[in-house]
């Protein structure tokens, strides 16, 4: 399973506040991961952080919008978050589908922004729902502005492989 976390396009705008400057590269990098997961029939979960404030309205704000190249296509799915994490029920929706279809999700990679915040409050709650799972994060495919290797090391004390893969 490939989890790609928030990369909506305020990251991309330097205007914003949420501006990540080497959002452009990360794209790429998570783009052609993501090709790699679609050619391998691999289950691919997309986030989307809506504030609460914008939640019955999100898509009037391109900002909060999913990068293009990194747009969920029709068989992978999306899940729309008003705060840090998953919700538990569509965790437990997401699992129950990948028994029944007989996925394979023994492998579950994390991608995506906000290491400290958003990667690392989903990567501990997917955990707890697959707890039989292995969990894998390439440092060149996640991203933080703020306690990047703090939280690449506090991710390694939950069983989280951190490591670089040839893609």
């Amino acid at each position: 399973m490939l989890v790609i976390i928030d990369m909506q396009n305020h990251l991309l705008q330097p205007d914003s506040k949420y501006y990540m400057p080497e959002a452009k590269k990360l794209v790429k990098r998570i783009a052609k991961r993501l090709s790699q997961a679609r050619q391998k029939g691999e289950y691919v979960l997309h986030t989307q952080d809506i504030p609460i404030q914008y939640k019955n309205k999100a898509d009037d704000y391109p900002d909060l919008q999913l990068i293009q190249e990194l747009k969920p296509l029709a068989n992978e799915h999306l899940i729309k978050k008003n705060y840090f994490s998953i919700p538990p029920e569509e965790l437990l929706a997401i699992k129950q589908y990948l028994f029944k279809s007989k996925k394979e999700h023994k492998n579950i990679e994390i991608t995506g922004v906000e290491t400290d915040l958003c990667v690392l409050a989903n990567t501990i709650e997917i955990q707890s729902a697959f707890p039989e799972a292995d969990f894998f994060i390439d440092p060149s495919l996640v991203s933080s502005r703020k306690r990047h290797q703090e939280t690449l090391k506090i991710l390694q004390e939950f069983n989280i492989h951190i490591k670089n893969f040839e893609f």
